[in-house]
């Protein structure tokens, strides 16, 4: 499965609705302190800047409701309610001291370790700088895809990527979607 990018994931009103509803109501967050999955895949230009996690669905866990609603649509939407649901989460960067337009987050795949096919997608909440980078089995960057209000990118978990922290945005929001069969 290649790298998908669908501009139009959710429609200009489910689009205002998730942004709205995820910057208007006093949502649960936790520091994500994990950031540095696996060594191997460091290199030079990998910084451990912080996040923050607000779940929305984990291992048939649902922690909210309301977002929980919101992107089962949207996958029934897209013909993708037929998989499993590992997790739903948002991840929440903010600009970061040590970075420059060069540096990203750890590279990594959502799940390790697994023999199941196993789909990641990423929804960008709202519009900022700070890429989601693919790479190769050799870590250089084949792909970038800029965040937009709206936009999914949908890939194989087997496909290594990272994030990159906004650097002149306020603060750069995504929810990670991860589905398998």
């Amino acid at each position: 499965m290649p790298v998908k990018i669908i501009d139009d994931f959710a429609n200009v009103k489910q689009q205002l609705e998730i942004l709205n509803y995820v910057n208007n109501n006093n949502l649960l967050y936790s520091f994500d302190n994990t950031s540095i999955r696996n060594k191997k895949f460091m290199t030079s230009s990998t910084i451990d800047y912080p996040q923050i996690v607000h779940e929305i669905i984990r291992d048939d866990e649902v922690y909210n409701n309301v977002l929980f609603s919101y992107f089962y649509t949207l996958l029934f939407k897209h013909k993708l309610s037929n998989n499993f649901i590992h997790r739903i989460k948002i991840n929440t960067t903010f600009p970061y001291p040590k970075n420059n337009e060069n540096n990203y987050g750890p590279i990594h795949t959502d799940i390790s370790n697994t023999n199941v096919d196993v789909t990641s997608i990423i929804y960008y909440v709202n519009n900022s700088d700070g890429n989601t980078l693919f790479f190769d089995d050799k870590l250089n960057v084949t792909k970038k895809v800029s965040p937009r209000q709206g936009r999914a990118v949908i890939f194989s978990n087997k496909i290594k990527h990272a994030a990159c922290c906004p650097t002149y945005s306020i603060y750069r929001q995504v929810v990670n979607m991860v589905l398998y069969k």
